[in-house]
């Protein structure tokens, strides 16, 4: 086990050389938002992707020319039908207002396109008190037009870059096996945040919480993460 010392003020403060968590990059869907978990199901058997394949790597790896034209719209068409009741997670802003509170960082990772992460960030959030908007600043947002995505390191080892902060230092905080495999390869602490469908994915995680909020007490507190969890698995990933 390596010991992540808390990630408070007063803790850096005290100490600011330990190891410690001084980064949090979110998956959006699932996650900052609740779940579309139905809308991804019938657009598996809509399309024919088979089970344990994401929807993404069946359309770029199968599919050509009108079929996979009418693929890609038809994706778009079930983001733009989930955005109707796209929610904030519960316990969200509670969590944002301590990392707010701390000065770390936030950033997004979708698989999503461009357009349903303008709407989050644009229609859900501006729904919250206007005194809760700066808890929002999220920087960089990188949508699936950054290739490769998730569950490739790649974006993740961008924001690490861009921050200046050791991707050891970095949480990536997820509801999907992609979201867990991207943090893991690119040598981050995941964190699951558990639903009924995913509790098979807690073996690639470092951290597991039932409410978004409850990540709280490990940044706070410090916490003992297992670095022997590897990047490799069998199990199928999402759209």
């Amino acid at each position: 086990m390596v010991r992540y010392a808390p990630s408070t003020k007063a803790s850096v403060a005290s100490d600011p050389n330990s190891l410690r968590i001084r980064g949090v990059v979110f998956d959006m869907d699932g996650t900052l938002a609740t779940p579309m978990t139905e809308h991804l199901v019938n657009l598996h058997i809509e399309l024919g992707v088979p089970r344990g394949m994401g929807i993404l790597e069946y359309v770029d790896g199968f599919l050509q020319g009108a079929e996979r034209e009418q693929a890609e719209k038809r994706i778009i068409e079930v983001e733009t039908e989930a955005m109707a009741n796209m929610r904030l997670s519960p316990g969200l802003v509670e969590l944002l207002q301590f990392l707010h509170d701390n000065g770390l960082p936030i950033a997004i990772i979708t698989r999503n396109n461009e357009v349903a992460a303008q709407h989050f960030l644009k229609q859900v959030v501006t729904r919250q008190p206007e005194d809760q908007w700066k808890l929002f600043g999220f920087d960089p947002v990188i949508d699936r037009s950054f290739r490769p995505t998730k569950p490739h390191p790649e974006s993740l080892l961008y924001i690490s870059q861009k921050w200046g902060v050791p991707p050891q230092e970095l949480l990536m905080v997820g509801d999907h096996l992609d979201d867990l495999l991207c943090g893991v390869r690119a040598g981050s602490i995941s964190a699951l945040l558990r639903y009924g469908y995913n509790g098979a994915y807690e073996c690639k995680a470092h951290i597991s919480v039932d409410r978004i909020d409850k990540i709280i007490d490990s940044l706070a507190h410090g916490f003992d993460a297992d670095m022997t969890i590897d990047g490799v698995t069998d199990m199928g990933g999402y759209v």
